[in-house]
């Protein structure tokens, strides 16, 4: 009775088996089915992450001076240049913003500023970081080399918003505001809902977008 107990388990045990390889087998299948259709899908879907360029501070001081540029093809105007200048002062802007330039990596004194935006009656520079440490004495020296600018508006941005230690005096620590990567994210996005892009700006409305989904990855 033993022996024919262990006989019928064994068999048992062999149908489930075979049940369970023909089931993983039949998954195996609806697996590749769904990968080679394209609905399986995984990784990221921002081209700055595709390329290995999501962290790269230079790469997002470039991306952020070229949504600061009211003549480029994103068509957002001078709407996002107006609600930082908004963030500094305090004040929301009365009339529309004149950009005259933007300059991404400005040299002075042997100390670079990331971004500079020369307008009317106005100048910001802005300090950014992602994942580089400030390097001794930046921000003192950033508000000396462009104090003297027209009205000059200083912002230090991160992924935090975190306040400048580099910024030692007191009139350098008045000048600097700060700002963190999601604020700008939430501007950009703003301001392209407001937007009323022409037909020539649609395909770089695309990138905007594309570029507001690696704001939301990295920094939330």
């Amino acid at each position: 009775m033993e022996r024919e107990w262990s006989e019928m388990a064994a068999r048992g045990t062999k149908t489930l088996l075979a049940e369970w390889q023909e089931a993983m087998t039949e998954l195996r299948r609806q697996h590749d089915r769904l990968v080679s259709d394209g609905v399986w899908l995984t990784g990221p879907s921002d081209f700055l992450d595709i390329v290995g360029l999501a962290r790269h501070e230079n790469t997002h001081s470039r991306m952020l001076a070229w949504l600061l540029r009211p003549t480029a093809r994103h068509g957002l105007g001078s709407a996002l240049v107006e609600r930082l200048v908004e963030h500094c002062t305090g004040k929301p802007v009365s009339a529309p913003l004149a950009v005259r330039k933007v300059v991404f990596s400005e040299w002075r004194n042997d100390r670079e500023a990331d971004l500079v935006v020369w307008g009317r009656n106005f100048t910001l520079v802005i300090e950014n970081k992602v994942d580089a440490s400030e390097q001794p004495s930046q921000c003192d020296d950033l508000f000396e080399n462009f104090k003297h600018e027209e009205a000059p508006l200083f912002l230090f941005l991160t992924p935090d918003g975190r306040k400048p230690w580099t910024a030692t005096t007191r009139r350098s620590q008045r000048a600097f505001g700060t700002l963190s990567w999601p604020e700008v994210r939430a501007m950009i996005e703003t301001a392209l809902n407001e937007s009323r892009p022409t037909t020539g700006a649609a395909p770089a409305t695309d990138v905007v977008r594309n570029y507001l989904r690696t704001l939301k990855e990295q920094f939330g």
